[in-house]
């Protein structure tokens, strides 16, 4: 008898299914009561009967005829070679695959995994670790004591496995000897394990997930699906440093659209203060505005982390967030300066600056302050950290350069 995981397999290995119609089978499984070993076992009248959308509108490519003509020995083969290197095929219909998936991405979660690891992983509290993959040295090392904390507060950590902030957060992990799950944006026949990883009890404290198929290679859509996929997993989300939400050539950037995910999904995102990195990561700004909750220290982290243990959901002060994220979002700048302490506005304003002058009014559009230029060039005068410089006719505004010296993690 074909045991889940290689029924799983068959399916996934049909002509014309894709994970949508992958997930209407399963959806209509559920419903039924039946699990994916039986669909092989059905005839075509009755799989016609349970499964009435297959061959039609948005399932047009599927063919429930094709159930029945797959070369069953040739794919046993390719499936035991999995096996072999101890992967396992985990679809919706199997308990170990992750709630919080289904609870997040609902209709969208992939509705197969390939495991490899401590499959406990699947469930454990997580949270995310994302950033660029060229960062500077600082960085990485503040990314590796991040996961340290994260270690000792009892999550398990995950990221995506890129160079960078990704394999750091990991390492950073099993220095702890605590746990990492590892997300990845190809299959499984590409996998290659890391020599930085293979130093600590990797084969014990990780797990790797894949949602492609193994013979699939990395690409920059695997790369984004991979980073939404991380930020589901996970009872929040820590950006490290992301570049523009897009490049000068309208390249999309990984790490800010994961933050968009975070948020869009009301997952908590924190984003380490862009003033703790030189120079400061124009992405953190721009998510920081957007509602992510800024983080400049290893206590304000273990207070966020321990808030996780009692609250299922951290709001940002800063906005309003709908339920889908909108480019107009909602929010009160009267208000949110009213709650924000001097420190908070030092801060907000001086996170602006990233080289280039700014006017009076430059500042005060991208920070909504409620103040007249006079009250915000009187501030800025008694700004240590601040500049004027000509330009023309007219004052602008610069950070002087000096070397900030962050509070540790």
């Amino acid at each position: 008898m074909r045991d889940r995981e290689f029924s799983t397999y068959m399916l996934l290995n049909t002509p014309g299914f894709g994970a949508k119609s992958i997930s209407y089978i399963y959806g209509n499984l559920k419903n039924l009561g039946l699990k994916v070993n039986d669909l092989f076992e059905k005839s075509l009248s009755q799989l016609t009967e349970y499964f009435p959308e297959i061959g039609r509108g948005k399932f047009s490519r599927a063919n429930l005829s094709s159930l029945h003509s797959l070369d069953e020995q040739q794919l046993y083969a390719s499936y035991q070679q999995l096996k072999q290197e101890n992967v396992h095929i985990i679809g919706l219909d199997d308990e170990r695959y992750p709630k919080s998936l289904i609870e997040r991405l609902g209709g969208n979660a992939p509705p197969v995994l390939f495991c490899k690891g401590n499959l406990s992983l699947l469930n454990a509290d997580s949270i995310s670790i994302i950033g660029s993959r060229d960062v500077s040295d600082y960085a990485i090392t503040l990314t590796k004591r991040i996961a340290n904390r994260i270690a000792g507060c009892g999550y398990n950590v995950t990221s995506g496995f890129a160079k960078g902030v990704d394999t750091s957060a990991h390492i950073g992990a099993l220095e702890s000897n605590s746990t990492t799950t590892m997300v990845l944006s190809y299959g499984f026949n590409h996998l290659s394990i890391k020599k930085d990883i293979k130093e600590y009890n990797w084969e014990q404290n990780t797990l790797f997930i894949s949602q492609f198929m193994p013979y699939e290679k990395f690409s920059g859509q695997n790369a984004m699906a991979r980073n939404k996929l991380v930020c589901a997993l996970s009872k929040a989300v820590i950006v490290i440093a992301s570049g523009p939400e897009r490049d000068a050539s309208g390249k999309m950037s990984g790490t800010f659209d994961a933050g968009l995910t975070a948020l869009k999904h009301n997952i908590p995102l924190f984003v380490l203060n862009p003033a703790l990195l030189n120079p400061a990561p124009i992405g953190n700004i721009d998510l920081i505005k957007m509602g992510g909750i800024p983080l400049s220290n290893g206590d304000e982290l273990v207070q966020h982390l321990n808030s996780l243990h009692t609250s299922t959901q951290i709001i940002s002060t800063n906005y309003i967030l709908e339920t889908e994220l909108s480019s107009q979002t909602m929010y009160d700048p009267q208000t949110e300066y009213q709650t924000k302490s001097n420190k908070e506005i030092k801060e907000t304003i001086l996170n602006l600056f990233n080289g280039k002058p700014l006017s009076i009014n430059e500042i005060i559009e991208q920070v909504h302050l409620d103040w007249t230029p006079q009250q915000l060039c009187n501030y800025l005068n008694n700004l240590d950290e601040v500049e004027i410089v000509k330009i023309g006719l007219s004052n602008y505004y610069k950070r002087k350069d000096f070397q900030i010296q962050p509070k540790l993690f």
